[in-house]
């Protein structure tokens, strides 16, 4: 029978496929030995019998002897041993023993199968091709258990199903170095060597093999084995191994380690946990296809779709060679496996999005768990899967909460455990860069005290130091820190804070643990509104600190604390309670000013500007503020903020009766009540009708000193109580007026606590008071002292008590309390004594006033009798004019008077006459005129309807103060009329003086009535440095008392220190701008007025000196007048600034505008009528004060004056005049040259040695390449037209020589076309364009980018050099030559670098010239003639020592410039000096000066020659023979033309040039040659700068009055001006 009837069909139709597909392949051309089957090959050869064993074993033998065309690979007898030594199934068959679980040995029989191959393989491959066959092993996921049933028939074949798509398993063949091996991998690499040639039999081929061909293991197995897939062992669980294991014709593209870090290092941290098996799975099933067949790697193709088990596609691409599956690329193909092939890829083929890592998977990775299992109890799971909104979670670790948990957590599932698990999420992705220390961020949580909004969390942030290191911040939320570093996931930022977070409780069990709030906690419980306010909802608390009841006052405190007194306290409580939610950031930075509170009144807050924040409450009194101290003490119902002090509200009437009887102080209580004061008890007014309400104590402010019970023990109150009259006098003793008007200076006076004042009066500021019992005795004020001990701070006693051993007049002060009625002012001060009213012996009352008095009289008849006598003294003896830095000044000073002495003695008494005199008349205007000026100020300062008008005013003071009432605050502008008439009228005069200098073409010599306006208005400024303060003091003295108020200040001195405490200097000069706002006008109006008056009382042909008296008093008062009817307003506003409390008005402006809101614009006129009355006789009195003085003065003098025959006019040194001045006058720049022996010459004077320079400083020519032409040559269009006009006018700029040209040359010829450009748009302009808009927008442009190597400086100052020539006795000779030094606007210096070897070293010329014997003695440093000033041009010593050198100068022109010869003039005074300074050091070169001026430039060229003894500084216009300009004389180039504007550039280029190259090399030549002939004598050093001044001295001849005029300089006179070998030139004025 044949086999292959037994063989299934599908079997043999896969024998005939795979031996069709085989290439008949030899083994080499040894002899074959040729046997009949395959066992008999077997037996024939020993190293196969153990082989024959097992295939006898597995019942293979009848298969193997019935297979036609087979091929076996026979492991010899060393392989099979080896290999059974590692498997145990091998191990066991050679011993022939049965497997009770596969006693038909169908598992070897497999792995035998595997070693064969349905056709015969005649030859293997020789190079290193793989080819791949299939074996007869087809493999199964499990082993059929044993049956009952018979087997099939002999022989034995396998049978084509299997978990490979009922596809055999696969076998690779290749061969290296000329070796077969079997079972390589994809690449050639691996398997077992053929170690035994070819044995054919007539059914197959049999190759021995040195080991076992292991059978493909299934895929779970073959991932373990790779290498590169230890990420994937390293997650994959045994439930995903089984899945792997279970599931047939599995195809698997597996990434390899690489790929996984691809992921987020938190999503490989999810991944490696425990929690992950789901998603692992999910990722599994994205690289994994199960199809019928298994996708091997040659059933790869591009058209190839793949989808996988996840539902995802995978795209085969094959391009050059390389496989990629969709994104990732194929790295190792076909790695066999028994239920499968693993194909290796190179990243993960997860589609986007697919990968779902919620946070929560990510906080189980985290060490979690806890708090996700709460989150789950409590229904919060949409919290932690939500992927799309952004949150931020505070996370505590399982270690935190099961640290947590001894203690208790609410219970699970609990509404309790759910608000608190919400206030761990914030909505928001608030990363540690994004966080603020103090902000607030909100939580998922929604509170119910919060009208179900939602609760905030506070953050604090504290950063190590100032970088920008978030790593080194220090966070912590809600009061918990961070652990570790937060995490980021996708939109959700994870914190692992320290604890679990619990939410804000209740504002009362919130603040309970804070012990500075604890008075205020108490108070809130010991109330009835406790359990409401906890509960009301959107409530922020304002807690004080405990010390806020001690500066509230302690007899306010006892009066809350008290059991009477709850309403009061709990409207103090609800009044802390603001209605509404405000943060801390909305307090500090929110425009919001006014917060509602549950007491039913306001707060006010208020921005200092500092960063604080001060809370005003609605009542109390003027000054009760607090400071906010934002603390964002959360609660579930609002926040909580702390204050210094307590606010009292408008509701809680704080009288001195409730304050009394918080003291305790039952008897004072009823000594007042007897004694007809109760209505003070009240904080009312007086009964109508009353003796209180004719005194005018109309005002309900009162401050009282309360003896205590204790005091009255040694008084017999019956007595008391009988007398009422001196009850009335005890009671007024201790009552207090306290001005409601001045409450708020009370609020703001000097005390510890700048936020608050809780005291009735100002205790901390020890001063003077008046009782109702002052304006009836001389005794009658009160006075408080600091004491030094510290049982009681302060003591209170009677002025001026003496004789009763201080028993009855003075007390010790115990507490206060301050009251909120009458407008906030006053209170209850308790003592512990009684002060009894004093009434002093006669000799204390009457003598010491005598005595005072007497004294005064005599210190005044001393002051006048010392200034007679200062007056007759001899003004007559012989004086003399010192004169400095003269040769024979001794000489002069001997031969000669000097009368200027005695004129400037003379001048000085007379300045003393004029001071004297205008303080009398300051005084008369004072005496006259100050009861006016207090009824003005009281009327302008007094609240509405206080006066019905000035005699109102004038009736009041007097019956209350007396005449002397009618002069209070006199004394301080009796003490300022001096200085401020002295400044008024010297600023007048030198502002008259300043119009006629600024005015030099006037044609009248007197000044009309406008520009008289003008010097009165500018007279008013200095005047206000002492008008400010002096009327500052006199306002606050004018109105104290003023409202039934007693006196606050003792004086002038006492005021000014007062307001010096309160606000230093600012405080004294409060109202400096309304009193320039008054005054300036008004001086303005009243020296004008004063004038034109006097003018036209003048008769014809008179003078207004010849007035007499009464037309002088009428001129001042006129003057007086007309100032007053335009000042008022001003004065108005400038009293109500210096008089109300600080921060009432913010400025001038803010004055007028409440006072026209508040009373309406008539009330800038109030106080007309008054002012008006005071304005004529006060001018009228000031005028008649000082001409009656003048007259005394002159008077008493007069027979000393009347010795002199002849008296001297003051006179003064002339002023010098600057260098612009002298250049613009030609008669002073001739003296001026014509002294420093300069001369205008002609260019072609220039010396031969100097032709050569100056031919290459102006040579200009062949500058540009002529390619610049071309059209081809690339540049815009107006750039073209710009160069061919230059070309058209100047040729010579061009040349085709020039081949070298560089970008440089064309951006510096493009700066000038911009300049160009700029000078055209200004030329085509309508407007009119000033020299220094020609300086900044065209000169600047391109001259200063011409400088590249030379240093360039703007408004240097050079000093002039030392006259040469002796002057005519002309009195402007000294007037010019005094000028010293000179400013041009530019100057060309050799740079510092180059002039540092000849200044520094010690041998350096600089040195060796500065320690020579001939210039030390030439000058001294004290005269500024030393060395090193002369050794540079400037007046300005460099910061080292040593030489600075100019080559030109360049002079603007100016506006005070009438033509451009005067430029030019000033520019020669610049160049003068750098000659003279070069000439002096030895070095013969020349120097330049261009003068610019209106787009147009001209230039000169001066040097120095020796000329009869004389250094002669020539200088020569620069004048080209081919210029064809009107000018004769000057060269110009004008800078509209293209072509000049480059010549300047280019002439600028070459000074530069030529400064740090032959100007530098002729500079360091002369230097060497001087120090050398000054060493060897041959040349002597002389100073050329200029030193001194010349003095033009009048000398008195005894008998003849003969005026010599004499001149001294410095050096010695030099000889006569020899005359001139030179034509000068000179340019027309």
């Amino acid at each position: 029978m044949r086999l292959w009837g037994c063989i299934p069909l599908t079997l043999l139709a896969l024998v005939s496929l795979s031996t069709t597909a085989q290439v008949p392949l030899s083994w080499h051309s040894d002899t074959i030995v040729q046997s009949l089957t395959l066992v008999d090959v077997l037996s024939a050869d020993e190293d196969y019998t153990l082989l024959l064993s097992l295939l006898q074993k597995a019942r293979l033998i009848p298969t193997l002897n019935k297979l036609n065309d087979s091929t076996l690979f026979a492991p010899t007898n060393d392989a099979i041993k080896r290999h059974a030594q590692t498997n145990d199934l091998w191990r066991s068959a050679l011993s022939f023993q049965d497997s009770p679980k596969d006693n038909v040995q169908e598992e070897l029989r497999q792995q035998l199968f595997y070693h064969m191959l349905n056709y015969s393989l005649s030859q293997i491959p020789k190079d290193s091709t793989t080819e791949v066959h299939h074996t007869l092993h087809f493999p199964k996921l499990f082993i059929d258990p044993p049956t009952n049933e018979p087997p099939p028939s002999p022989p034995w074949m396998p049978l084509p199903e299997s978990t490979l798509g009922n596809e055999p398993q696969r076998l690779r063949i290749t061969s290296r170095d000329g070796v077969a091996w079997l079972g390589v991998d994809a690449f050639g690499k691996g398997g077992i060597e053929v170690i035994k040639k070819k044995a054919n039999a007539t059914n197959g081929v049999v190759y021995g093999i040195a080991d076992v061909l292991e059978v493909p293991y299934h895929l779970g197995r073959v991932l373990s084995d790779q290498s590169s897939l230890t990420y994937f062992k390293k997650v994959f669980t045994p439930s995903i191994l089984h899945s792997i294991n279970t599931t047939s014709e599995l195809t698997l593209f597996m990434p390899v380690d690489s790929a996984w870090k691809t992921l987020h290092p938190l999503e490989r941290l999810y991944l490696e946990s425990e929690f992950a098996t789901d998603d692992l799975l999910r990722i599994l099933d994205m690289h994994a296809v199960v199809e019928k067949d298994v996708r091997w790697s040659d059933t790869l193709n591009n058209d190839v779709t793949l989808t996988t088990e996840y539902g995802s596609q995978l795209e085969v691409v094959i391009s050059e060679g390389k496989t990629s599956i969709s994104d990732a690329t194929l790295l190792q193909p076909d790695i066999y496996a028994s239920n499968g092939v693993l194909h290796l890829v190179s990243s993960l083929l997860v589609p986007p999005g697919a990968l779902q890592l919620t946070p929560e998977k990510y906080l189980l990775a985290l060490n979690c768990t806890s708090f996700i299992s709460l989150i789950h109890s409590v229904d919060l799971a949409h919290l932690i899967n939500d992927t799309e909104t952004p949150y931020t979670i505070l996370a505590p670790k399982d270690d935190v909460l099961s640290i947590v948990q001894q203690y208790g957590l609410p219970k699970k599932g609990s509404d309790e455990l759910k608000r608190m698990l919400q206030y761990h999420f914030l909505p928001g992705k608030w990363t540690p860069k994004k966080l603020v220390n103090g902000m607030l961020l909100e939580s998922v949580l929604q509170e119910p005290g919060l009208d179900d909004g939602r609760q905030v969390m506070d953050v604090e942030v504290n950063d190590d130091d100032e970088k920008e290191d978030v790593s080194s911040r220090h966070i912590r939320f809600g009061g918990a820190g961070i652990i570790g570093d937060p995490i980021e996931i996708d939109n959700t930022v994870v914190y692992f804070v320290s604890r679990p977070l619990e939410p804000p409780v209740d504002p009362l069990q919130t603040a309970l643990p804070l012990l500075d709030l604890s008075s205020f906690l108490a108070a809130i419980f010991s109330t009835s509104i406790a359990d409401v306010i906890k509960k009301t909802p959107r409530a922020t608390f304002l807690l004080p600190h405990n010390d806020a009841f001690k500066r509230l006052g302690m007899l306010v405190s006892d009066h809350l604390l008290a059991a009477s007194s709850k309403t009061d306290l709990e409207n103090v409580i609800m009044h802390h309670i603001i209605d509404g939610v405000e943060y801390s950031k909305s307090l500090v930075n929110g425009s919001q000013r006014t917060f509602a509170t549950l007491e039913g009144s306001d707060l006010q807050l208020e921005h200092p500007g500092n960063g604080s924040v001060i809370v005003s409450a609605s009542g109390g009194w003027p000054g009760l503020r607090s400071a906010l101290y934002p603390q964002d003490m959360l609660t579930e119902t609002g926040v909580i903020h702390e204050l210094s002090d307590i606010m009292i509200p408008r509701s809680v009437e704080l009288t001195v009766g409730k304050l009394m009887k918080a003291a305790k102080a039952t008897n004072m209580i009823n000594m007042v009540t007897k004694a007809g004061f109760d209505w003070v008890l009240n904080g009312t007014t007086p009964p109508e009708g009353s003796e209180w309400t004719a005194q005018g104590l109309i005002r309900p402010s009162w401050t009282l000193l309360c003896p205590t019970d204790d005091a009255f023990k040694k008084y017999n109150l019956t007595e008391l109580f009988d007398n009422v009259d001196v009850l009335r006098a005890i009671i007024s003793q201790h009552l207090i007026p306290t001005p409601s008007s001045s409450a708020g200076d009370i609020g703001s006076f000097d005390t510890p606590d700048v936020l608050n004042n809780n005291r009735p009066l100002p205790l901390e500021r020890p001063g003077q008071y008046s009782t109702l019992l002052s304006p009836s005795s001389a005794y009658g004020d009160i006075v408080f002292r600091e004491l030094d001990d510290k049982t009681s701070q302060y003591m209170v006693g009677i002025k001026n008590a003496r004789g009763t051993d201080r028993q009855a007049d003075w007390a010790r002060v115990l507490t206060w309390g301050r009251a909120t009625t009458g407008g906030g002012t006053g209170g209850v001060i308790t003592i512990d004594r009684m002060l009894f009213p004093y009434h002093p012996p006669w000799w204390i009352e009457y003598l010491a006033p005598s005595v005072v008095g007497a004294l005064g009289v005599v210190l005044i008849g001393l002051f006048f009798y010392g200034v007679r006598r200062v007056w007759n003294r001899d003004t007559t003896e012989a004086t003399y004019e010192p004169i400095a830095d003269a040769p024979h000044a001794d000489t002069i000073s001997q031969s000669s008077e000097a009368p200027a002495v005695e004129e400037t003695k003379n001048s000085a008494i007379d300045n003393a006459k004029s001071f004297i005199a205008g303080g009398f008349g300051g005084v008369s205007a004072v005496l006259v005129g100050h009861p006016f000026d207090l009824t003005k100020t009281r009327l302008q300062t007094a609240a509405p309807g206080a006066y019905t008008g000035a005699i109102d005013v004038v009736k009041k003071t007097l019956a209350r103060d007396g005449v002397t009432g009618m002069y209070r605050g006199m004394v301080p502008p009796l003490l300022g009329v001096t200085p401020i008439f002295a400044m008024s009228f010297w600023a007048y005069d030198a502002s008259k003086n300043l119009i006629f200098r600024l005015t030099p073409k006037r044609t009248s010599e007197s000044l009309s009535t406008a520009e008289l306006a003008a010097a009165g208005f500018m007279s008013a400024v200095p005047t206000t440095l002492v008008t400010a303060p002096v009327e500052r003091a006199k306002v606050l003295l004018q109105v104290q008392g003023q409202g039934g108020s007693g006196p606050q200040y003792k004086g002038v001195f006492d005021v000014m220190k007062h307001l010096y405490r309160e606000g230093g200097i600012r405080s004294i000069f409060r109202g400096t701008g309304a009193t320039i706002a008054r005054d300036g006008p008004g001086s303005a109006v009243y020296f004008a007025a004063y004038e034109v008056t006097k003018k036209a009382l003048t008769p014809a042909g008179s003078s207004s000196g010849d007035l007499n008296l009464g037309a002088i008093m009428f001129a001042g008062g006129t003057a007086g007048v007309a100032m007053w009817s335009i000042a008022i307003p001003p004065d108005v506003l400038k009293s109500r600034i210096q008089s109300a409390p600080s921060g009432t008005y913010s400025g001038f402006i803010d004055c007028f505008r409440k006072t026209v809101a508040r009373d309406g614009a008539t009330a800038l006129w109030k106080g007309l009528g008054p002012a008006m009355a005071r304005a004529f006789p006060a001018n009228a009195a000031t005028f008649l004060g000082v001409e009656a003085s003048r007259k005394f003065m002159d008077g008493s003098a007069c027979n000393v004056m009347s010795d002199s025959k002849k008296t001297y006019k003051p006179s003064s040194q002339p002023r010098s005049l600057s260098a612009s001045e002298i250049a613009r006058n030609l008669s002073n720049f001739e003296t001026w040259s014509t002294h420093q022996c300069c001369e205008q010459v002609a260019l072609s004077d220039l010396p031969p040695e100097f032709q050569e320079d100056v031919g290459s400083i102006f040579g200009v020519t062949k500058r540009i390449p002529l390619s610049w032409l071309d059209k081809s040559f690339d540049c815009s269009p107006g750039f073209s037209k710009f160069i061919a006009d230059a070309s058209h006018a100047a040729p010579e700029l061009f040349s085709d020589e020039v081949t070298h040209a560089s970008n440089e040359l064309f951006e510096d010829v493009c700066v000038v076309f911009s300049a160009w450009k700029r000078l055209a748009k200004m030329r085509n302009a309508k407007e009119k364009w000033s020299e220094a808009d020609f300086v900044v927008n065209v000169y600047n442009v391109f001259r200063t980018s011409a400088i590249r190597e030379s240093t360039f400086r703007v408004q240097c100052a050079i000093s002039l050099p030392q006259p040469q020539d002796t002057f005519q006795n002309a009195i402007d000779v000294p007037r010019v030559l005094n000028t010293k030094t000179v400013i041009p606007d530019c100057a060309i210096f050799i740079p510092a670098s180059r002039t540092g070897p000849m200044s520094h070293s010690a041998k350096s010329p600089y040195k060796l010239l500065k320690k020579h014997p001939a210039i030390v003695s030439a000058g001294n440093a004290a005269k500024r003639s030393s060395f090193r000033y002369q050794s540079t041009p400037c007046a300005q010593l460099p910061d080292m020592p040593g030489f600075e050198f100019v080559s030109s100068f360049w002079e603007d022109k100016k506006p005070v410039h009438a033509l451009l010869d005067d430029a030019y003039r000033q520019n020669r005074m610049s160049t003068t000096a750098a000659v003279r300074h070069l000439h002096s050091l030895g070095i013969q070169t020349p120097v330049t000066g261009l003068i610019w001026a209106d787009g147009v430039v001209r230039a000169h060229v001066d040097w120095c020659e020796e000329s009869e003894g004389k250094t002669v500084v020539m200088s020569a216009p620069y004048f080209d023979s081919r210029d064809r300009s009107s000018n004769d004389v000057f060269h110009e180039w004008k800078l509209d033309h293209p072509s000049d504007m480059l010549k300047v550039y280019f002439l600028v280029r070459n000074i530069d040039q030529w400064t740090t190259g032959k100007f530098s090399e002729y500079v360091v030549r002369g230097v060497n040659q001087m120090v050398d002939k000054l060493f060897s004598n041959e040349r002597m050093y002389k100073p050329w700068k200029r030193v001194g001044d010349l003095a033009p001295l009048k000398n008195k001849v005894l008998k003849e009055n003969i005026s010599v005029t004499t001149v001294i300089t410095s050096e010695a006179s030099p000889p006569p001006k020899p005359k001139s070998r030179r034509r000068r030139r000179r340019s027309s004025d």
